[in-house]
Order: C-alpha cells, then structure tokens, then sequence
C-alpha cells in the first residue's frame, strides 16, 4: 500500500511542476495569453505587409503567416526538454533574428504578435489553449475567422505532421 501512495505522490507533485508552475515561470505559457510588443522591428512590420499584400482574406492571411512561421522556426519531436533553455527566451527582437529551434510557445508567440499586427485580426480573435502532449504541457491557438475558429499549431505541424487546423493532443 504504501507503494501505490508513494507512486501516486510522484505523480501528483509531477503534474503540479508541469502543468502549474512552469506555466508560471515560463515566458508565454502563462495563465493570462500574450502581451503582444508594441514596437516590432522593421523586418517584422515589413513582413506583416508582404503577407497582407499576399492575402485576400482572414482565412489566406492566417495560412499565410502560419507557413512563414514554420518556414524560419521549428520544433522537433524530443528535443523540448534537451533545448530547454531556449523556452525562457522572451524578446520578440532576439527571437525574430534566431530562426531555428523553438518551443510550441514561442512559435504561437511569433504568430500571435503578426496576426494581431495584422489589417486581418485583432487580439479579440486569437484565444491560447493548452493540452497533454506526450507527459507535459502542449500550447496551440484557435483563431476566428468569420464565424468558425481554426486551431494553429505550427510546432505540432514541424514535429509531428500534424496539418494547418488541426493540434496535437495526448501522444503524437
């Protein structure tokens, strides 16, 4: 008996440091959504503009910027916790000029800060929703486009497959 308790305290303390405090201590995974930056680097602000001009509508916008994110940062299956210090990075100037690896976080971090910047969406559009992913906390974000909401997941899309409108959820 005092096995099973013992197992159960493991369980319940590793749930409590996953899903409670590293969504405290950890840059965009908090329980309030993103504060968008107020001043975007000139590169941002130019993109934000070739996507637009690119786009006819909310739907071929947000593919738009989907694709440009999944373009320059990727996640890979297993490498969250062997790159773990790249979760605490929080500059939106550093992060734009570091393409390469980054965490579910900082994917929707990026993607959420040039839809809001957008002619397309405001913050009202965009929600931040988390799920299990393989033993720990996977962030994804649902954007309305008309009456309908997408799920956005560029992360799940680089490592698992997973395709534009759909997340990833439980073990991928």
């Amino acid at each position: 008996m005092t096995i099973v308790l013992v197992i159960l305290i493991i369980i319940a303390a590793y749930f409590f440091l996953v899903f409670v405090v590293l969504r405290l201590v950890a840059p965009f995974m908090g329980f309030g959504g993103y504060q968008p930056p107020v001043d975007l680097p000139a590169e941002a602000t130019q993109t934000i503009a070739d996507l637009e001009n690119r786009s006819t509508d909310k739907k071929t916008y947000l593919k738009a910027v989907y694709d440009f994110v999944q373009s320059r940062w990727q996640a890979t299956r297993g490498q969250a916790l062997t790159k773990l210090s790249k979760l605490f990075r929080e500059n939106f100037v550093s992060l734009w000029r570091q393409p390469g690896y980054a965490h579910c976080t900082t994917q929707n971090f990026i993607l959420h800060t040039l839809l809001v910047n957008s002619k397309f969406f405001k913050a009202d559009d965009v929600k931040v929703k988390h799920v299990f992913l393989n033993f720990v906390p996977h962030q994804y974000l649902r954007v309305r486009v008309g009456e309908q909401w997408i799920d956005v997941d560029p992360a799940a899309g680089s490592a698992l497959g997973i395709p534009f409108g759909r997340h990833g959820s439980f073990f991928g």
